[in-house]
């Protein structure tokens, strides 16, 4: 297995690696823009693990949620990929890669200044993922264990007792889609879409004027 796995729905860009077992990651600095850079960073990546794209046998793709062009720059550098290459796609959220680890409690990434995308976790799973204010963060976590993933600064939420930081998050995601990989959980066609979780600011600026 050579699975390449990408994520460029937050600020800093990832990629990672499994290379018959030997895993790989790199981070993209939020300096440079993923519409700019993904490309460049990705080919020098696989170049430092000797190898080039034509030797990956697999792609995984996380969907959402975060910044919408982020989202498409990611999905369609993997559509891309595939259908040049004719290789198998895995997919899914971050929040589904994050419930695979952690079983029990409240996860949240930073959606705005103001604003945090929600998830409640029971059982390794979860229901809907919702855009909620950070001023109702306590009051929906209640006494759970809320999980932040380790590159998000959320003022609202640093002094609460019962918080985690998710630090392996790259970790955890090449291992969540290794899994899918080994299981052929493979997406095509329609259920490769994106997880946006809210409107874009455009389809809320025409749902107001309306």
């Amino acid at each position: 297995m050579k699975l390449l796995c990408i994520d460029t729905t937050k600020q800093k860009a990832i990629l990672a690696l499994n290379n018959d077992g030997v895993k790989s990651y790199l981070e993209i600095p939020e300096t440079k823009k993923h519409s700019e850079a993904l490309l460049f960073e990705l080919e020098n990546f696989l170049c430092d693990n000797k190898l080039t794209i034509q030797d990956i046998t697999h792609l995984g793709a996380i969907t959402g949620p975060g910044s919408f062009t982020g989202i498409r720059i990611g999905m369609a550098t993997v559509k891309a990929f595939s259908y040049a290459l004719n290789l198998p796609i895995v997919a899914d959220n971050c929040f589904s890669c994050v419930a695979s680890v952690i079983k029990n409690g409240c996860a949240i990434l930073k959606n705005t200044s103001t604003s945090v995308y929600f998830v409640q976790i029971k059982n390794g799973k979860f229901k809907d993922i919702e855009v909620v204010e950070n001023k109702d963060i306590i009051s929906l976590v209640g006494k759970k264990t809320l999980y932040v993933f380790g590159d998000e600064q959320i003022l609202d939420v640093q002094t609460y007792k019962n918080i985690s930081t998710i630090e392996n998050y790259k970790e955890i995601m090449l291992e969540h889609f290794t899994k899918k990989v080994e299981n052929k959980e493979f997406v095509s066609g329609a259920e490769f879409s994106p997880t946006y979780a809210q409107l874009s600011q455009a389809e809320r600026n025409l749902k107001e004027e309306k």
